[in-house]
């Protein structure tokens, strides 16, 4: 069982450069993704959006890259790009150009918008975004760990909660006799002046034995869903949908106090229930 929220940060330095991959997930019925990379790395969103989705079923995901240089490097100034300006200016003046020689804070810009443009290597971008990934993966995973022990501590409590509406089942059934054999005496009436279909059609209203039993099978079902390790959201959901139906239908039949108390508790249990299918993948 995955959980469809997390966040991961993973860090890549490279030749002065701190690039860093911030990725958070949050919750959706399809798969969604945005993507926000600097302009000069935009070229390979799709390769990004495409592993996303391949690895991914469900969720909002953001991604979001960008870098900057380590505090320490702010002002200075390497050899290296010294000597390229150096080369550069007198490439430039020997073709006849006149130039004013410049500022170190010229310099300072100068060196700010080649770094702007800096391109990071499509094997080292594929690095940092799958290892990204791969941590939002793990932390999905362990939050769905969370949820999976709720699950279960959820269904022991529907399981409690149904066997005792199964138990309770003929009571409620016996009340309505009870209650037609007290009419019959208040009123006096005749057995010949009794209309069996509807006397027949109120024990039926009564009996909630087929919401019981349908009740107890998607019970089973959901069991094997948090136990599966395939996908489970949507199934899920579906499930919980058609238990709260249930439960519905047999709090209305219900001529006892005590199953109209147990199904209390059963559609707060599945209300629970509910919230985690929005929240798994």
């Amino acid at each position: 069982m995955k959980s469809m929220t997390g966040f991961s940060e993973a860090s890549l330095n490279k030749d002065g450069i701190q690039f860093k991959c911030f990725v958070k997930s949050l919750n959706s019925r399809f798969i969604e993704v945005n993507i926000r990379l600097p302009n000069n790395l935009k070229k390979y969103e799709g390769w990004i959006r495409d592993f996303i989705k391949k690895n991914f079923a469900r969720g909002k995901i953001d991604l979001d890259l960008h870098y900057t240089s380590p505090p320490k490097e702010h002002l200075k100034v390497s050899d290296n790009f010294l000597k390229l300006v150096k080369q550069n200016e007198k490439k430039a003046r020997s073709k006849g150009l006149k130039l004013v020689d410049s500022s170190y804070l010229d310099l300072l810009k100068l060196r700010d918008s080649i770094q702007s443009d800096y391109v990071l290597s499509e094997s080292s971008l594929k690095i940092l975004i799958k290892k990204s990934l791969l941590n939002l993966q793990k932390n999905r995973i362990e939050d769905g760990k969370s949820t999976k022990r709720d699950m279960d501590r959820l269904l022991k409590k529907m399981h409690k909660s149904i066997s005792k509406i199964e138990k309770m089942e003929k009571q409620n059934t016996k009340h309505v006799q009870r209650k037609f054999e007290r009419l019959k005496k208040e009123f006096q009436i005749k057995n010949k002046e009794i209309n069996m279909n509807e006397i027949i059609s109120s024990f039926a209203k009564a009996d909630v034995n087929e919401e019981v039993v349908r009740f107890k099978s998607h019970l089973d079902l959901v069991s094997k869903l948090a136990n599966s390790k395939d996908l489970i959201g949507k199934k899920l959901d579906f499930y919980s949908q058609e238990m709260l139906r249930e439960i519905n239908t047999l709090s209305s039949k219900a001529m006892i106090a005590e199953i109209k108390n147990e199904a209390v508790e059963l559609k707060s249990h599945i209300e629970k229930m509910k919230e985690h299918a929005q929240n798994v993948e």
